[in-house]
């Protein structure tokens, strides 16, 4: 075996390790942090992660990317303060295994200021009648159904549900509610993951909606008079109007549908993506609130 394999497999095995380090030691409260994450769950759930990323850093004929020939993939690499230099082997096979010497933030950062270095786009040979921004755009469309691809490669882990939040979105559910009312915060909780479970859902609604008519009586039991001085804390931009219609629209959806109530009168919600809208909706209403909340010291 020589040198330079025994050297790329030590590499490989410390990229594991590193990558296992950044799972255990990461901050879910840190949106870098998340994309990381994320970027790791497609590369673990898709076997064929290196080389069809490898496949675009090439500009293979079937895709948007600029060609790379030896020369400029060296030169890729260099401009990532990544010492590798193509050593004459297959293009594709040759970057795929340099991948998989990267851990996932070197990953990353091949992706971010490499395969989208604009300047690329615009020097190196074009591949088809179009402009450098279109092609830019078709790259980037193509990257992103790579990624939704990986993502899917393995469903057999149960993180599809998962995976199509946005950062925003994860941080909703990493952030542990934490006021003075105890109630609200383990209505919060429960609400949350519960939602993660696509067996639950219907509870999670229910869970999220008995939070939302909680934290109406945040600042006292009267929940008109409490209702009014949220609303006042929330509409720092937004006229108050605009949250006192939502709050009255969320409370008529809430009485008019079997989400609290489940007498025989009510409609029932059978529609997941409409479940799903609600969850959201009556979510993002309250997480503004907390946030004001907090930041009011209250």
């Amino acid at each position: 075996m020589s040198i330079q394999m025994i050297e790329g497999s030590i590499d490989r095995a410390v990229a594991i390790v590193q990558d296992h380090m950044f799972k255990q030691e990461m901050d879910q409260s840190n949106p870098d942090d998340l994309k990381l994450l994320k970027l790791l769950q497609c590369r673990e759930n898709n076997p064929d992660f290196e080389i069809e990323l490898a496949q675009m850093i090439c500009g293979e004929d079937d895709n948007s990317f600029p060609y790379r020939s030896s020369y400029y993939l060296t030169a890729f690499f260099e401009r990532l303060n990544l010492s590798f230099q193509h050593d004459g082997t297959t293009r594709r096979y040759w970057v795929e295994g340099v991948l998989k010497q990267l851990d996932i933030r070197q990953i990353s950062h091949v992706i971010s200021k490499g395969l989208f270095y604009k300047k690329d786009f615009k020097k190196l040979p074009k591949k088809h009648n179009a402009s450098v921004e279109e092609t830019y755009a078709k790259a980037i469309e193509e990257f992103q159904q790579f990624i939704s691809e990986s993502i899917k490669a393995n469903e057999e882990l149960d993180l599809a549900h998962l995976l199509n939040m946005n950062v925003n979105t994860d941080l909703l559910f990493n952030q542990e509610t934490n006021t003075k009312d105890t109630e609200l915060n383990d209505l919060i909780n429960e609400a949350k993951r519960r939602f993660l479970h696509p067996d639950d859902k219907q509870i999670a609604l229910e869970k999220i909606w008995d939070a939302f008519e909680r934290i109406k009586t945040y600042y006292g039991t009267d929940k008109k008079e409490s209702s009014t001085q949220l609303i006042s804390a929330i509409a720092t931009n937004l006229k108050k109007e605009e949250f006192e219609t939502e709050f009255l629209t969320l409370t008529k959806i809430g009485n008019s549908y079997r989400i609290r109530h489940h007498e025989t009168d009510k409609k029932e919600l059978t529609d997941l993506h409409q479940i799903d809208y609600l969850f959201f909706r009556a979510l993002t209403l309250i997480d503004l609130c907390l946030s004001k909340i907090k930041q009011n010291g209250d």
